[in-house]
């Protein structure tokens, strides 16, 4: 059976997602620093629909993001690359789509590796996000 979605439904499962991937870089740079020598990890809660994640090499800055929902861009939750505390630009975005049996997350598709076709779970919209802020460490390995 068909099911339907009201905008309610989509509003809570946004927030929740957000929440969860909050939660997910927090754990996530707990992580990165205990398993790698010279690394470690920032969160900081901005409040409630903003917070940053920075990553430091040997006390030098190598990755840095904020990630923010909702403001004057509409409903989603938005990943910027550095410091961007103002909510103007982002350089991916994940929003709240459905079909006749879920709730899913979708990317915008505007980073080099993500694409628009996928149908992701909360945990696969953070594990997008993540894999976006970690970027340069894998690059420069």
């Amino acid at each position: 059976m068909a099911k339907s979605f009201t905008q309610l439904d989509k509003d809570r499962f946004l927030l929740e997602s957000f929440e969860y991937i909050a939660r997910y870089f927090e754990n996530s740079l707990l992580e990165l620093q205990s398993r790698n020598p010279g690394y470690e990890g920032a969160f900081r809660r901005i409040d409630a629909n903003r917070f940053s994640a920075s990553i430091y090499k040997d006390g030098n800055n190598v990755a840095k993001a904020t990630l923010f929902t909702g403001g004057q861009l509409g409903a989603g939750i938005y990943y910027s690359h550095g410091d961007s505390f103002g909510g103007g630009s982002y350089n991916e975005a994940l929003t709240v789509d459905t079909d006749d049996q879920s709730l899913y997350l979708k990317t915008f598709g505007m980073a080099f590796h993500t694409r628009q076709d996928q149908k992701l779970s909360q945990e696969g919209g953070a594990e997008t996000l993540w894999s976006l802020l970690i970027a340069p460490l894998q690059r420069n390995r």
